[in-house]
């Protein structure tokens, strides 16, 4: 049956599989196919595959070549920037992620809020407007009390094991980074690759940023040390951000060896499913506070003594705000008081347009895609049954030199981040078993789930009666 084709990028599995599956199960409903898959082994693929939609995350000069390919080849290209989220300034976030040779490739744009990005989008950027689509966040979204029941089943086991557990979700990555040998910090990266001036004010808030990080993490530090005695009758679970190395904070725990105080190594669940079961939710300038937020958790915001440019307002508009030691326990203890009462409650988030019930951001962003011009529809995803062949000898390639660069241990910063965003979870067996979980609730029927590539699938149903 002749379809067309969305082609979704994951570059998290941690962060993004389940919304992602989530979308792709909703776009089967309206004679979709998708394909899902790491970014570099989708892009590897698409030189085999009919043309459709391409979703991508960022459109940025280091994605030009791809893009120009995916306009030769007739791709509708859609992107969003979920690094807008959370700008600590926008005008500056905006033009460090979008001003590119790129912006004009774009079909559409998917933007997030009535008073983050869309404002600069029309002072700045008013020529993209008529391709802009105001969607959201989908991590967001998948976190509402329509799809909860996706995290029900595991959260519960994590209740089950650790009680009523405190979540501390680290936010260093400015000062705890994976980074290679030549490389300093974020600051002098942006100096180096980006020709930044060192005198600009992006330099200067990416440094106070850094000076902010080391204060935070070392009250932090205090804070886990003094946990057991402050609060003996509960547990701690530690759960870094992807993109710091955790190393750090493996060999602290082992050091310390704490008896309530734990490390999430990805072996419990994912972030969305330990935020849903814990008690309080605490993070620093973190995203995490916004998952926390619409998972109608109690969220707190520790940041550093002194008030820093570089503290982003949204999170503190939607969080309770600490800055030492005593303050994080003193609002736990009155937290704990009023037996989990919400301690913040936002009436009205304009950052973000899907903190509204009545928008969807999956819905939303299916109805945009419906109505893009010229999207050929197809009655497979290979060109031909040639070019299926050619992909299953790709991934039987893509596996032998996987094993060798495992047993040679080549690039080991690339293979840790690696490790942090997809690690096994791309795996067969795991894919399928996530998307079927989340199908038992979209209940999807005649569901056809196929590895294409390494981690790369197909997501798909069977029309035939």
């Amino acid at each position: 049956m002749k379809k067309k084709i969305i082609f979704i990028i994951i570059e998290s599995v941690k962060r993004e599989l389940d919304s992602k599956i989530l979308l792709a199960l909703k776009a089967l409903k309206r004679n979709y196919r998708v394909l899902i898959g790491q970014k570099g082994a989708l892009r590897e693929l698409i030189k085999d595959t009919n043309s459709g939609i391409m979703l991508l995350k960022s459109f940025g000069p280091r994605n030009t070549k791809h893009i120009d390919f995916l306009k030769k080849k007739n791709f509708k290209i859609v992107s969003s920037d979920e690094e807008l989220i959370t700008a600590i300034d926008y005008d500056d976030k905006l033009n460090y992620r979008i001003n590119n040779e790129n912006i004009d490739k774009l079909d559409m744009f998917l933007a997030v809020g009535e008073k983050s990005d869309i404002p600069i989008l029309k002072r700045k950027y008013h020529f993209l407007m008529s391709k802009v689509v105001l969607i959201g966040n989908m991590r967001l979204e998948l976190l509402k009390k329509k799809y909860r029941k996706i995290f029900e089943k595991n959260s519960e086991l994590i209740k089950k094991k650790f009680g009523n557990f405190f979540l501390l979700l680290t936010s260093f990555p400015s000062v705890n980074k994976v980074q290679p040998s030549h490389e300093i910090d974020w600051v002098y990266h942006r100096i180096v690759e980006f020709s930044e001036d060192p005198d600009s004010s992006a330099i200067h808030l990416a440094n106070e940023q850094v000076i902010m990080q080391r204060e935070i993490l070392m009250q932090t530090l205090k804070f886990v040390n003094n946990f057991n005695k402050n609060f003996p009758n509960k547990n701690l679970i530690i759960s870094p951000h992807p993109n710091e190395k955790i190393d750090f904070w493996k060999n602290y725990l082992d050091k310390k060896k704490f008896k309530n105080i734990f490390l999430n190594l990805e072996k419990f669940s994912t972030t969305n499913e330990l935020i849903y079961a814990c008690e309080i939710c605490i993070s620093s300038n973190s995203t995490a506070l916004l998952e926390g937020l619409f998972l109608e958790k109690n969220v707190i915001n520790f940041l550093a003594k002194k008030s820093n440019v570089a503290e982003i307002n949204l999170l503190k508009k939607i969080s309770k705000v600490v800055r030492s030691e005593d303050e994080l326990i003193e609002a736990i203890k009155d937290i704990e008081k009023i037996k989990c009462k919400k301690i913040t409650v936002v009436d009205e988030l304009d950052e973000i347009a899907n903190f509204k019930e009545n928008l969807d951001s999956f819905e939303t962003l299916l109805n945009s895609l419906d109505k893009l011009q010229n999207v050929n529809t197809y009655d497979g995803l290979f060109k031909n049954f040639f070019y299926a062949i050619i992909s299953k000898l790709r991934m039987f390639k893509t596996f032998i030199k996987k094993i060798i660069s495992f047993k040679l241990r080549l690039k080991p910063r690339i293979e840790y981040l690696y490790n942090q965003k997809i690690g096994n979870s791309l795996t067969k067996k795991n894919f399928i078993k996530r998307v079927e979980h989340i199908n038992s609730f979209e209940k999807k029927e005649n569901l056809i789930i196929k590895q294409i590539a390494s981690e790369v699938f197909l997501i798909d149903v069977n029309n035939k009666n």
